[in-house]
């Protein structure tokens, strides 16, 4: 039986770094969901908060994307990581890991960046803590809507990992770990 594993949760936890050093290391498949989210804006030329806008007022956006990962996931004959928002609805069997950072955390890591082209230029930190804040609360409305879960629900994730504050080997090395017990 393989192994599929769903890490999710906010933007700027170190989602796809810590996903790629445990693709290399365990020779695993991966899918990102969130990349294809951005490609579908993009594809529409519209920025990630304008496609999230058309999502909102379209969710069959959402179901359609779902669904397609949902068959990668279910199809890929080995070990599998998928990035996402969350993944523990669509798929029980699956490992659902949470990693977690501080609103103000993240907020330093997104403003600090340069995003380029694809969304726009924040002024302060504050700014970013309250659109993300927004939007998150947003996505688990709709959530909530199409699917009956709470995404921010701790509850539902197999394990939870707090990035705040923390490096990113320290991080590594305990993703690392929980992995290795899921392999046995």
């Amino acid at each position: 039986m393989s192994l599929k594993i769903s890490i999710s949760w906010p933007a700027w936890s170190w989602k796809s770094s810590l996903i790629a050093a445990i693709v290399k290391k365990y020779w695993m498949e991966t899918a990102d969901v969130g990349h294809i989210y951005r490609q579908r804006g993009i594809a529409k030329w519209l920025t990630i908060s304008e496609y999230d806008k058309l999502v909102e007022m379209h969710p069959e956006e959402d179901i359609e994307m779902e669904r397609e990962f949902k068959q990668i996931v279910e199809n890929c004959p080995g070990d599998i990581i998928v990035s996402w928002r969350m993944w523990f609805h669509l798929l029980p069997n699956m490992t659902s890991i949470r990693l977690d950072v501080s609103p103000e955390e993240w907020a330093k890591r997104i403003f600090l960046d340069d995003r380029g082209k694809e969304e726009k230029k924040y002024t302060n930190i504050e700014e970013v803590i309250k659109t993300d804040h927004d939007r998150m609360e947003r996505f688990r409305q709709r959530a909530i809507k199409l699917y009956g879960v709470d995404f921010t629900d701790t509850s539902h994730y197999t394990k939870v990992i707090d990035t705040t504050g923390r490096s990113f080997d320290e991080n590594l090395e305990e993703l690392e770990e929980f992995v290795k017990t899921l392999r046995k």
